[in-house]
C-alpha cells in the first residue's frame, strides 16, 4: 500500500502545480515550497509524467477516460491529463488517465436550407 499512497501524494503535488502555475501573482515562496516538495519526491525516486500534444498511440499505458472530436485535429493526440502517471524509481505505479482529442469529421449534411423530407 506504501506506492498506493506515495502516488496518492505525487498526484495531489502535480495537480497543486498545476493550479499554482496557472495562478498569476503568487508570492515566489510559494513556489520555492511546491518545488521543494517535488524535489523531496524526486529525490525518493517518485516521478509524475503529463501526456498533453502526445500523438496518440493505443499501446501506450494510458487510460483513455474520453475521445473528444475536435476541430483542427490532424490525428488523434492527447489535449488533457486528468491524472498524470506515476513512477517509482522509473516503474509505473499508476497510469495516466487521459482525455484523447480525435479529428473531427465533417458530418454529412444537405445543403443549406433544405431539408430532407419524406413524403
Amino acid at each position: 500500500m506504501e506506492a498506493v499512497s506515495l502516488a496518492e501524494l505525487a498526484t495531489a503535488v502535480w495537480r497543486l502545480r498545476n493550479k499554482i502555475e496557472s495562478t498569476p501573482g503568487l508570492p515566489a515562496a510559494v513556489h520555492r515550497h511546491l518545488q521543494a516538495v517535488v524535489d523531496a519526491l524526486s529525490e525518493c525516486g517518485v516521478t509524475t509524467r503529463s501526456y498533453e500534444g502526445t500523438v496518440f498511440d493505443p499501446g501506450l499505458r494510458l487510460r483513455v477516460l474520453a475521445y473528444q472530436p475536435m476541430a483542427g485535429l490532424e490525428r488523434d493526440e492527447v489535449v488533457e491529463t486528468v491524472r498524470p502517471a506515476v513512477h517509482l524509481h522509473g516503474v509505473p505505479i499508476t497510469l495516466g488517465e487521459v482525455i484523447v482529442g480525435v479529428p473531427q469529421e465533417d458530418e454529412p449534411g444537405c445543403p443549406a436550407g433544405k431539408g430532407s423530407e419524406e413524403g
